[in-house]
């Protein structure tokens, strides 16, 4: 009798014979476990998608929070659409404040580099949203009074966006914004 010299199919058919679980048993045990293992998958991808969806509920009630916010704001300002020709939006809003003076009355002199024409321009820049270090004054003059302005101006760099601001004084608080028409 020869020992240690047998072919590796009969070891493997001896140790078949000799391991109770045969070749089904182990595909049946690794299905399952495939199959546990997919359900860890599925459970980890639901509950990604529940973090997902609840950081998007968050998001989305963040950025209703803010539109709110905004609606706040503008609820007091009246924005007209196409009110006459030329005139894309109009807006009138309440809030506008003052923007400050120093002067006792307002000078009318339109001159450039006056302290009447400055705050004029802060006025203009108020109800506009530009900048009067960013603006170009197509026009400054007067709206029929000594205490009524109108400008047109635009961002500098930008002249197809063209905003007519009217002004007016307030006793011991300076000009402030009446009228904003954004022109076509």
């Amino acid at each position: 009798m020869i020992l240690g010299n047998k072919d590796k199919s009969d070891n493997q058919a001896e140790t078949t014979q000799n391991n109770p679980q045969t070749n089904d048993q182990k595909t049946d045990k690794t299905a399952k476990k495939d199959d546990n293992s997919s359900k860890d998958d599925q459970a980890t991808d639901d509950q990604a998608t529940e973090e997902q969806s609840s950081e998007d509920d968050q998001s989305s009630e963040d950025d209703q929070a803010t539109d709110e916010e905004s609606n706040d704001s503008d609820s007091q300002a009246e924005v007209e659409k196409n009110p006459e020709p030329g005139v894309a939006e109009r807006k009138v809003d309440p809030s506008w404040d003052s923007v400050g003076t120093s002067q006792d009355a307002p000078a009318a002199t339109y001159k450039k580099g006056s302290t009447d024409w400055n705050e004029m321009l802060k006025a203009v820049g108020e109800g506009s949203g530009i900048s009067p270090s960013n603006m170009t004054v197509w026009r400054l003059g007067n709206n029929g009074g000594v205490g009524k302005a109108v400008a047109t101006v635009s961002p500098k760099g930008n002249s197809s966006t063209k905003y007519r601001v009217q002004i007016e004084w307030v006793d011991g608080e300076g000009w402030k914004p009446a009228v904003v028409d954004k022109l076509q």
